[in-house]
């Protein structure tokens, strides 16, 4: 009987879907959908994507994860703020601990992910008031680095990086 692989995601703005999406266009024949919908239960192997919530994934994502006992797992996500492996690494670390322990976390990719509106009028909020200026002023610029992301080239690194692990090992 051939392993089975599923593609199943958490996304609060779009980001973490389009990197499932694009990462099914790459995987023919591997399921996706939204947690609450796609079923983990015949799967080996789970692409999982989710996007950061306060440094970690969230609380639906972490409702879901006790489904994912004994299975093999491929993070992917998305984060508005960073970019930098040391922080994306961190993330992980993060969600990683919140597996069951018999999964095992195969491998993993992070980029940065668009935010929404609101979050830049806060950050122009910091930057115009003098005792936080420099901070949001900072912010603004990630802000601006995160809004063309997660793009064509952050979904092909997904899939390449994701495609050696279709197979069951």
């Amino acid at each position: 009987m051939a392993k089975k692989a599923v593609i199943v995601y958490d996304s609060a703005t779009g980001n973490t879907k389009f990197l499932a999406e694009q990462l099914a266009a790459a995987l023919p024949g591997v399921p996706c959908g939204p947690v609450g919908t796609a079923d983990v239960s015949g799967a080996d192997l789970v692409f999982l994507g989710f996007w950061t919530d306060k440094g970690s994934c969230s609380e639906a994502l972490r409702a879901f994860l006790p489904a994912l006992a004994g299975k093999r797992v491929f993070l992917f996500g998305t984060a508005g703020f960073g970019g930098s492996p040391e922080y994306f690494g961190q993330i992980i670390t993060r969600v990683s601990s919140l597996l069951p322990g018999s999964c095992t976390v195969e491998d993993w990719f992070m980029c940065q992910g668009r935010m929404g509106e609101a979050v830049r009028s806060r950050y122009e909020a910091m930057a115009a008031d003098p005792a936080s200026a420099e901070k949001g002023k900072a912010l603004l610029e990630n802000f601006e680095r995160a809004s063309a992301h997660p793009n064509q080239k952050d979904a092909e690194a997904l899939a390449a990086k994701a495609a050696g692990f279709r197979q069951a090992r």
